[in-house]
Protein backbone atom coordinates (compact mmCIF):
# COMPACT_ATOMS: atom_id res chain seq x y z
CA UNK A 1 0.00 0.00 0.00
CA UNK A 2 1.06 3.39 -0.87
CA UNK A 3 1.63 5.87 2.58
CA UNK A 4 -1.21 6.77 4.52
CA UNK A 5 -3.20 9.62 3.46
CA UNK A 6 -2.87 11.13 6.84
CA UNK A 7 0.95 11.01 6.37
CA UNK A 8 1.02 12.70 2.99
CA UNK A 9 -1.59 15.45 4.92
CA UNK A 10 0.87 15.71 7.52
CA UNK A 11 4.10 16.15 5.03
CA UNK A 12 2.09 18.87 3.07
CA UNK A 13 1.44 20.60 6.29
CA UNK A 14 4.80 20.79 6.71
CA UNK A 15 5.73 21.56 3.19
CA UNK A 16 3.31 24.96 3.98
CA UNK A 17 5.11 26.19 6.70
CA UNK A 18 7.93 26.63 4.26
CA UNK A 19 5.98 28.60 2.30
CA UNK A 20 3.41 26.84 0.45
CA UNK A 21 -0.06 27.56 0.52
CA UNK A 22 -1.52 26.67 3.96
CA UNK A 23 -3.99 23.96 4.29
CA UNK A 24 -7.56 24.22 4.21
CA UNK A 25 -9.10 23.14 7.85
CA UNK A 26 -10.08 20.32 6.40
CA UNK A 27 -6.80 19.17 5.55
CA UNK A 28 -5.62 20.85 9.06
CA UNK A 29 -7.75 18.56 10.82
CA UNK A 30 -6.82 15.46 9.02
CA UNK A 31 -3.54 16.55 9.87
CA UNK A 32 -4.38 16.55 13.57
CA UNK A 33 -5.78 13.42 13.07
CA UNK A 34 -2.85 11.96 11.66
CA UNK A 35 -1.11 12.57 14.77
CA UNK A 36 -3.75 11.19 16.95
CA UNK A 37 -3.37 7.91 15.08
CA UNK A 38 0.10 7.65 14.80
CA UNK A 39 -0.13 8.21 19.07
CA UNK A 40 -2.30 5.95 19.54
CA UNK A 41 -0.99 3.45 17.60
CA UNK A 42 2.54 3.79 19.39
CA UNK A 43 0.63 3.43 22.78
CA UNK A 44 -0.72 0.08 21.33
CA UNK A 45 2.50 -0.77 20.50
CA UNK A 46 3.99 -0.02 23.36
CA UNK A 47 1.24 -2.45 25.49
CA UNK A 48 -1.41 0.21 25.85
CA UNK A 49 -5.28 -0.83 25.85
CA UNK A 50 -5.74 -1.33 22.09
CA UNK A 51 -9.77 -1.55 22.79
CA UNK A 52 -10.05 2.20 24.10
CA UNK A 53 -7.32 3.51 21.70
CA UNK A 54 -9.56 2.06 18.63
CA UNK A 55 -12.35 2.94 20.35
CA UNK A 56 -11.40 6.35 20.47
CA UNK A 57 -9.92 6.74 16.18
CA UNK A 58 -13.47 5.20 15.53
CA UNK A 59 -14.95 8.70 17.40
CA UNK A 60 -12.67 10.58 15.68
CA UNK A 61 -13.31 9.84 12.28
CA UNK A 62 -17.14 9.53 12.77
CA UNK A 63 -16.29 12.87 13.83
CA UNK A 64 -14.65 14.06 10.68
CA UNK A 65 -17.01 12.07 8.59
CA UNK A 66 -19.92 14.12 10.26
CA UNK A 67 -18.13 17.44 9.58
CA UNK A 68 -17.37 16.63 6.24
CA UNK A 69 -20.10 14.57 4.74
CA UNK A 70 -18.64 15.24 1.10
CA UNK A 71 -15.06 14.86 1.56
CA UNK A 72 -13.40 11.52 -0.48
CA UNK A 73 -10.39 12.33 1.43
CA UNK A 74 -12.08 11.86 4.92
CA UNK A 75 -13.06 8.38 3.70
CA UNK A 76 -10.06 7.67 1.48
CA UNK A 77 -7.78 8.10 5.38
CA UNK A 78 -10.35 6.82 7.04
CA UNK A 79 -10.16 3.44 4.73
CA UNK A 80 -6.50 3.65 5.45
CA UNK A 81 -6.70 3.50 9.02
CA UNK A 82 -9.18 1.05 9.23
CA UNK A 83 -7.13 -1.49 6.87
CA UNK A 84 -3.71 -0.72 8.75
CA UNK A 85 -5.81 -2.65 11.83
CA UNK A 86 -6.77 -5.41 9.98
CA UNK A 87 -10.70 -4.58 9.12
CA UNK A 88 -10.25 -4.67 5.71
CA UNK A 89 -14.07 -5.03 4.97
CA UNK A 90 -15.02 -1.97 7.12
CA UNK A 91 -12.09 -0.21 4.66
CA UNK A 92 -13.19 -1.67 1.72
CA UNK A 93 -16.41 0.46 2.59
CA UNK A 94 -14.82 3.43 3.30
CA UNK A 95 -13.53 3.50 -0.26
CA UNK A 96 -16.51 2.83 -1.50
CA UNK A 97 -17.85 5.42 -0.09
CA UNK A 98 -14.69 7.26 -1.02
CA UNK A 99 -15.46 6.48 -5.16
CA UNK A 100 -18.84 7.62 -4.60
CA UNK A 101 -17.52 11.32 -3.91
CA UNK A 102 -14.63 11.16 -6.49
CA UNK A 103 -14.43 8.33 -8.64
CA UNK A 104 -10.86 9.97 -10.32
CA UNK A 105 -8.87 9.98 -7.48
CA UNK A 106 -6.04 7.43 -8.08
CA UNK A 107 -5.33 6.58 -4.62
CA UNK A 108 -8.97 5.32 -4.14
CA UNK A 109 -8.43 3.31 -6.85
CA UNK A 110 -5.80 1.92 -6.23
CA UNK A 111 -6.94 1.51 -2.77
CA UNK A 112 -10.24 -0.84 -4.00
CA UNK A 113 -7.92 -2.50 -6.54
CA UNK A 114 -6.42 -4.13 -3.23
CA UNK A 115 -9.50 -5.03 -2.04
CA UNK A 116 -10.99 -6.57 -5.00
CA UNK A 117 -7.89 -8.69 -4.87
CA UNK A 118 -8.00 -9.47 -1.33
CA UNK A 119 -11.68 -10.70 -2.09
CA UNK A 120 -10.37 -13.03 -4.79
CA UNK A 121 -11.75 -10.89 -7.74
CA UNK A 122 -8.52 -10.50 -9.67
CA UNK A 123 -10.15 -8.83 -12.97
CA UNK A 124 -12.37 -5.87 -11.15
CA UNK A 125 -8.98 -5.76 -9.16
CA UNK A 126 -6.97 -5.03 -12.64
CA UNK A 127 -9.70 -2.65 -14.09
CA UNK A 128 -9.03 -0.34 -10.55
CA UNK A 129 -5.02 -0.78 -11.00
CA UNK A 130 -5.23 0.00 -14.39
CA UNK A 131 -7.63 2.97 -13.87
CA UNK A 132 -5.01 4.83 -10.94
CA UNK A 133 -2.02 3.83 -13.59
CA UNK A 134 -4.06 5.87 -15.92
CA UNK A 135 -5.36 8.81 -13.56
CA UNK A 136 -1.89 9.39 -12.31
CA UNK A 137 0.56 8.09 -14.99
CA UNK A 138 3.76 9.52 -12.90
CA UNK A 139 3.18 7.84 -10.38
CA UNK A 140 5.98 5.09 -10.31
CA UNK A 141 3.79 2.95 -7.63
CA UNK A 142 0.71 2.63 -9.78
CA UNK A 143 2.72 1.37 -12.65
CA UNK A 144 4.72 -0.97 -10.42
CA UNK A 145 1.53 -2.40 -8.74
CA UNK A 146 -0.55 -2.40 -12.07
CA UNK A 147 2.66 -4.45 -13.30
CA UNK A 148 2.90 -7.00 -10.69
CA UNK A 149 -0.87 -7.82 -10.38
CA UNK A 150 -0.56 -8.10 -14.43
CA UNK A 151 2.43 -10.50 -14.32
CA UNK A 152 1.54 -12.54 -10.73
CA UNK A 153 -2.28 -13.35 -12.39
CA UNK A 154 -1.31 -13.41 -16.23
CA UNK A 155 -3.01 -16.99 -16.31
CA UNK A 156 -6.04 -15.59 -15.19
CA UNK A 157 -6.46 -12.47 -17.17
CA UNK A 158 -5.02 -14.46 -20.10
CA UNK A 159 -8.10 -14.41 -23.00
CA UNK A 160 -8.23 -14.68 -26.82
CA UNK A 161 -8.22 -11.74 -27.79
CA UNK A 162 -5.23 -11.00 -25.08
CA UNK A 163 -3.53 -14.02 -24.65
CA UNK A 164 -0.50 -14.62 -21.94
CA UNK A 165 2.27 -13.53 -23.87
CA UNK A 166 0.58 -10.01 -24.34
CA UNK A 167 -0.69 -9.33 -20.95
CA UNK A 168 2.88 -10.70 -19.90
CA UNK A 169 4.38 -7.79 -22.42
CA UNK A 170 1.78 -5.01 -21.14
CA UNK A 171 3.48 -6.22 -17.65
CA UNK A 172 6.89 -5.81 -18.46
CA UNK A 173 5.52 -2.12 -19.77
CA UNK A 174 4.08 -1.27 -16.76
CA UNK A 175 7.39 -2.82 -14.58
CA UNK A 176 9.87 -0.89 -16.92
CA UNK A 177 7.75 2.36 -16.93
CA UNK A 178 8.01 2.45 -12.81
CA UNK A 179 11.70 1.95 -12.64
CA UNK A 180 11.93 4.82 -15.54
CA UNK A 181 9.93 7.00 -13.51
CA UNK A 182 11.75 6.55 -10.10
CA UNK A 183 15.26 5.32 -11.71
CA UNK A 184 17.02 5.06 -8.56
CA UNK A 185 14.94 2.88 -6.71
CA UNK A 186 16.47 -0.43 -6.55
CA UNK A 187 13.12 -2.26 -5.84
CA UNK A 188 11.15 -1.29 -8.73
CA UNK A 189 14.94 -1.95 -10.87
CA UNK A 190 14.63 -5.62 -9.83
CA UNK A 191 11.36 -6.11 -9.67
CA UNK A 192 11.43 -5.32 -13.32
CA UNK A 193 14.80 -7.34 -13.95
CA UNK A 194 13.33 -10.48 -12.20
CA UNK A 195 10.48 -10.90 -14.59
CA UNK A 196 12.57 -11.71 -17.57
CA UNK A 197 13.18 -15.54 -15.86
CA UNK A 198 9.55 -16.65 -16.59
CA UNK A 199 8.00 -15.14 -19.20
CA UNK A 200 7.22 -16.87 -22.25
CA UNK A 201 9.22 -16.02 -24.43
CA UNK A 202 13.10 -15.38 -23.56
CA UNK A 203 14.08 -11.58 -23.64
CA UNK A 204 17.84 -11.73 -22.33
CA UNK A 205 19.19 -8.57 -23.94
CA UNK A 206 16.59 -6.54 -22.30
CA UNK A 207 16.84 -8.69 -19.04
CA UNK A 208 20.71 -7.99 -19.14
CA UNK A 209 19.97 -4.30 -19.08
CA UNK A 210 17.31 -4.75 -16.46
CA UNK A 211 20.10 -6.38 -14.34
CA UNK A 212 22.76 -3.97 -15.27
CA UNK A 213 20.51 -1.04 -14.10
CA UNK A 214 20.06 -2.39 -10.94
CA UNK A 215 23.97 -2.93 -10.55
CA UNK A 216 24.37 0.47 -11.54
CA UNK A 217 21.87 1.80 -8.57
CA UNK A 218 21.71 -1.09 -5.86
CA UNK A 219 24.32 -1.56 -3.15
CA UNK A 220 23.76 -5.38 -3.25
CA UNK A 221 26.32 -5.73 -6.37
CA UNK A 222 26.90 -9.25 -5.55
CA UNK A 223 23.04 -10.04 -6.14
CA UNK A 224 22.95 -7.77 -9.21
CA UNK A 225 26.28 -10.16 -10.57
CA UNK A 226 24.84 -13.14 -9.93
CA UNK A 227 22.31 -11.88 -12.25
CA UNK A 228 24.09 -10.81 -14.76
CA UNK A 229 26.21 -13.83 -14.89
CA UNK A 230 22.89 -15.90 -15.06
CA UNK A 231 22.06 -14.37 -18.09
CA UNK A 232 25.22 -13.96 -19.69
CA UNK A 233 25.21 -17.26 -19.69
CA UNK A 234 21.64 -17.40 -21.79
CA UNK A 235 23.27 -15.49 -23.91
CA UNK A 236 26.21 -17.88 -24.56
CA UNK A 237 28.41 -15.15 -22.99
CA UNK A 238 30.89 -17.31 -20.88
CA UNK A 239 33.53 -14.95 -20.25
CA UNK A 240 31.16 -12.16 -19.12
CA UNK A 241 29.51 -14.77 -16.92
CA UNK A 242 33.45 -15.21 -15.56
CA UNK A 243 33.62 -11.78 -15.11
CA UNK A 244 30.41 -11.27 -12.85
CA UNK A 245 30.56 -14.41 -11.20
CA UNK A 246 34.41 -13.22 -10.02
CA UNK A 247 32.58 -10.43 -8.43
CA UNK A 248 30.17 -12.69 -6.66
CA UNK A 249 31.75 -12.86 -2.38
CA UNK A 250 28.45 -13.48 -0.17
CA UNK A 251 28.70 -15.87 1.61
CA UNK A 252 25.13 -17.64 1.15
CA UNK A 253 25.74 -17.08 -3.24
CA UNK A 254 29.13 -19.99 -3.01
CA UNK A 255 26.72 -22.42 -3.69
CA UNK A 256 25.05 -20.92 -6.69
CA UNK A 257 28.57 -19.30 -7.58
CA UNK A 258 30.15 -22.36 -8.25
CA UNK A 259 27.28 -23.79 -10.58
CA UNK A 260 27.33 -21.42 -12.40
CA UNK A 261 31.07 -21.29 -12.43
CA UNK A 262 31.23 -24.73 -13.40
CA UNK A 263 29.01 -23.91 -16.97
CA UNK A 264 31.11 -20.80 -17.54
CA UNK A 265 34.21 -22.74 -17.86
CA UNK A 266 32.33 -25.33 -19.91
CA UNK A 267 32.90 -28.30 -17.38
CA UNK A 268 29.63 -29.49 -18.15
CA UNK A 269 26.36 -28.86 -20.23
CA UNK A 270 24.45 -25.68 -19.96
Amino acid sequence: MKPTALLLLVAGWCLGARGEPAPSQEQADLQAAGLVEAATLSQVQAGGDARQAMERLDQLFADLEAKYPHSAAVRDAHGDYLWSAERKQEAFTQWQEAEKLDGNNADICLHLGSCWLENGDTQRATGYFERAAALAPRDALLHFHLGNDLYLFRHQLATPREPETAVVDRALGELRTAAELEPLNAEYARGYADTFYSIPVAKWPDALKAWQHFYEISEDKNLASINLARVSLQMKDRAAARMYLDQVTRPDFQGLKRKLMAQAEGRYGD
